[in-house]
């Protein structure tokens, strides 16, 4: 199993457009990657007019054959001229599920979640947010960060596993990181977790252990996107117009 981040920097103000090419291409033309998508999100903290969107591949050949194999469609080749100039960057890296299963419930582990199967949350998307956690390290880091998770009981913290869905490190692309993945119903339950995982002592323990291999540490809040087939993991998905999921930046 291989998970693919890929993010696309847009031009200033191209969201909208962005997601209006998305609506517009079509049910099928992208079917082959969007059999493997997990979602995609528009960043509403950090680098902003940006598009995160996490795929779950079998493997690189697989990768290799469901994409790649869309650039030679004629059915296609409006869509990319359209989508192409409104992308300023395009970034992608492998990751890999975390080795413990508390971490990653969805994918890896004996577990396979795919869009097929149904939907994960039954909360809205609307309002909901997803927090991106990205942990830095030197080298050894990565396993030094499992060891710590098990050392420190995280697993037993309600404020460390809260809406987490997702737990993956790196392979290919930016190395020794870990990614964790969390998903609120709204602001007020991302802020008030945040809190509650300021108070955690596991949890402060835990970061203070990885402290000496920590190079940095990131979060930024994602919106899930409003196109239907790219939320797979919510049960509204059909429901929902397009709208513009920059409405949700934060006002703090």
């Amino acid at each position: 199993m291989l998970i693919e981040h890929r993010s696309y920097t847009l031009r200033p103000g191209a969201a909208d457009l962005f997601w209006d090419a998305q609506r517009e291409r079509g049910d099928d033309g992208l079917q082959p990657i969007l059999e493997r998508l997990i979602g995609s999100f528009a960043t509403c903290t950090g680098s902003l007019d940006q598009i995160v969107s996490l795929y779950r591949y079998d493997s690189f050949d697989d990768w290799q054959t469901r994409l790649l194999g869309l650039y030679g469609r004629a059915g296609l080749q409006a869509y990319f001229e359209r989508v192409r100039p409104l992308i300023v960057r395009q970034e992608s890296k492998f990751l890999v599920p975390a080795p413990l299963p508390e971490l990653t419930p969805h994918w890896g582990n004996g577990r396979d979640w795919l869009a097929s199967q149904g939907p994960l949350f039954s909360a809205p998307r609307r309002a909901g947010v997803v927090e991106e956690t990205t942990l830095s390290f030197a080298a050894g880091g990565v396993p030094a960060c499992w060891n710590a998770f098990r050392q420190h009981a995280l697993a037993e913290d309600p404020a460390a596993m809260e809406g987490l869905f997702g737990g993956f490190s790196s392979v290919v692309g930016a190395l020794n990181q870990v990614l964790l993945y969390r998903f609120f119903p709204d602001v007020e339950a991302w802020s008030s977790h945040c809190a509650a995982l300021q108070a955690s002592a596991k949890w402060n323990r835990f970061m203070h252990g990885i402290a000496p291999l920590t190079a940095c540490s990131n979060r930024q809040l994602l919106a899930p996107s409003r196109i239907g087939d790219m939320s797979p993991m919510f049960g509204d998905w059909a429901a929902d117009p397009v709208r513009n999921v920059n409405s949700i930046r934060m006002s703090k």
